[in-house]
């Protein structure tokens, strides 16, 4: 006579069925917190680097607009706005004792026309915020310096807010002309604004305030 074995009976279809979907359950809810993890950890990093540039170009801003000097008795500071297509965007041009050392013969921290300006992306893709930085003897407030360096990549605006002795409020500024002859702005406001890739409708906007050494 033939005896079954007790306890051998094997899963019926039903049963592992229902363990695979349970596993595929499982193993979805894992994928999907990791994933959100990565994401997330992924756009802290980018608005980390983002923070961290704007944070750089900001301060160096701070110490070019703090290290402003006069020449002859006349300070040299110009700024104006360019316009590309629908965008505008401020430039600045100042005569500054924070001149970048980058040559054996120079020397950091001597005079400089240093000036900030904006340019547009190769192939149209954004644009970008220079510096340029030219040591000399004396300033050329007309002559545009040449080269520069990118220190600020990915901005969609840049503005400049200037504010004289008795607390009016400019949208430009020319030491060169009547109204602000040989003079420099009290305080000037900054505001730089760069892309958010992830969220373009919410660009991450900065801000500063300089108040600028000048002898009156």
């Amino acid at each position: 006579m033939m005896k079954h074995a007790a306890g051998k009976a094997g899963f019926t279809l039903l049963e592992l069925l229902l363990a695979v979907f349970i596993s595929g359950l499982v193993f979805a809810s894992i994928y999907g917190a990791y994933s959100s993890t990565l994401s997330t950890a992924r756009d802290i990093d980018e608005d980390a680097r983002s923070y961290k540039t704007a944070r750089v170009a900001l301060d160096r801003m701070t110490r070019d607009l703090s290290a402003v000097l006069p020449y002859a008795g006349e300070y040299v500071f110009v700024a104006d706005r360019d316009f590309f297509r629908n965008d505008r965007f401020g430039n600045l041009t100042v005569w500054s004792a924070a001149h970048l050392a980058f040559g054996e013969d120079e020397v950091s921290g001597s005079p400089a026309s240093i000036r900030y300006f904006v340019r547009e992306n190769p192939g149209g893709q954004g644009f970008s915020l220079w510096r340029s930085d030219t040591a000399g003897v004396r300033p050329q407030p007309g002559r545009t310096p040449s080269g520069g360096v990118i220190i600020c990549p990915d901005i969609t605006a840049l503005a400049f807010t200037f504010f004289d002795e008795n607390g009016r409020e400019h949208e430009t500024w020319d030491s060169t002309r009547y109204i602000n002859q040989g003079r420099a702005p009290h305080r000037v406001l900054i505001e730089l604004v760069l892309a958010n890739a992830r969220r373009p409708e919410s660009p991450l906007r900065f801000t500063t305030s300089v108040y600028l050494p000048e002898k009156r």
